[in-house]
């Protein structure tokens, strides 16, 4: 009888646990991460060091392909402006200066050929016609908050004239309109703003900038400058739902707005930013694609572009920074691990080409077209962001 009750207690106990294992909620690292993040990151600073020519200007595309060329007239500002900004992560997460001088060099190059005076006292970064394609010389808003994001962390070590990083946020200043949307080109022979373009990423992008030159210039402008732009973002888009574009920029900007010491936010302007990055979560998260028996686990339904992706898992980063909701938190977490996974799964691992990023997960098709195998340095640049800031969670 004994022996019958001992069985029927063990069973019970088996029972139990089978059914807790059935029930209980999937943990927010559930996922099984790539043990080999560090590897990653280590192949994409070997990527950004080979590609920085001995002038301080990156190989702007490449191609998985190493006999694949391109010619060297293409290029993008704002993207080599970007670049400086991974450039800079590695040194202020990571501790890793290994690339500082590079920096330092691509930094120049990009002061020299691109930041101009385009009013009194007022520098904007100036496209070159014929690297972009253009009719006429532009400022492009985004410029100059990319500009402040990768260069004004260079003014404690006298590497940069304040006057230039002022008249940068000056510009950006003067680019905003009453309602704290900006025009988002200056047309430079006309002096005068552009009233017809408009970008998504360009208020975002200043609005972080601007809160980069305040680390190193503390001036109320400046964050009363973002705060307005970021509201009115917020605002705009309230009543979109998940029907609007993932704008990772403003919540990157948020994210150290809510970290800026005397930021000067009411509790209802934090809640208006906070409710802005959940709209921006909940407009992702059920796209991706968590189907552990997918080649594309960790990508998102229509997207398998790895710099989109990595600017998803940017912005990402910077909502789960932002929000009070655990159960968001958790949600955030467990797409960032897959995100996180996929991007790593995609990166190149050998061969001359070690460390790039190619524009889609397609490229490893035996079928695959050119365009899929084109590495550009900004896809390096977003994803390196991504993998920086993510492993930085917890610590």
């Amino acid at each position: 009888m004994k022996s019958n009750f001992c069985v029927i207690i063990f069973i019970s106990v088996i029972l139990l646990g089978m059914l807790y294992l059935l029930l209980r909620k999937p943990a927010a690292h559930a996922v099984n991460v790539d043990t080999n993040l560090d590897r990653a990151i280590a192949y994409a600073l070997e990527y950004l060091s080979k590609s920085t020519g001995e002038n301080g200007r990156f190989v702007y595309e490449a191609n998985v392909d190493a006999d694949v060329k391109y010619g060297n007239i293409r290029y993008n500002a704002l993207r080599h402006a970007g670049t400086l900004y991974s450039m800079y992560l590695c040194e202020r997460y990571l501790k890793n200066f290994s690339l500082q001088q590079k920096r330092y060099l691509a930094s120049d190059y990009f002061v020299k050929k691109y930041v101009k005076e385009v009013r009194p006292n007022l520098y904007a970064v100036v496209s070159d016609m014929k690297e972009e394609n253009l009719n006429s010389p532009q400022a492009k808003l985004g410029g100059t908050g990319l500009a402040l994001i990768g260069l004004s962390n260079l003014y404690p070590e006298g590497k940069i004239d304040l006057k230039i990083l002022r008249g940068l946020g000056d510009f950006a200043i003067y680019m905003q309109k009453s309602d704290g949307s900006f025009y988002s080109k200056y047309l430079v022979p006309e002096s005068k703003r552009d009233e017809d373009f408009v970008s998504l990423y360009y208020p975002g992008e200043v609005a972080l900038g601007l809160l980069y030159l305040n680390e190193v210039d503390p001036q109320k402008k400046w964050i009363d400058t973002t705060k307005k732009a970021l509201l009115y973002l917020a605002n705009s888009r309230k009543d979109k739902g998940k029907k609007v574009p993932f704008d990772h920029w403003a919540m990157l900007a948020t994210r150290k707005l809510f970290e800026t010491p005397d930021n000067g936010l009411t509790p209802a302007e934090k809640s208006t930013l906070q409710k802005h990055a959940e709209q921006m979560a909940l407009s992702i998260l059920d796209n991706q694609i968590v189907d552990e028996s997918n080649t594309y686990r960790g990508g998102f339904v229509e997207n398998v572009r790895l710099c989109s992706i990595g600017t998803i898992m940017e912005g990402l980063v910077a909502i789960y920074y932002s929000v009070d909701d655990e159960k968001l938190k958790a949600r955030v977490m467990n797409a960032l691990n897959y995100g996180v996974d996929f991007l790593s799964r995609y990166q190149v691992k050998e061969g001359e080409m070690r460390g790039g990023i190619p524009t889609s997960a397609y490229w490893r098709l035996s079928n695959a077209s050119e365009k899929s195998k084109v590495i550009r340095i900004d896809n390096v640049q977003h994803v390196l962001s991504a993998w920086i800031t993510y492993k930085q969670i917890g610590r």
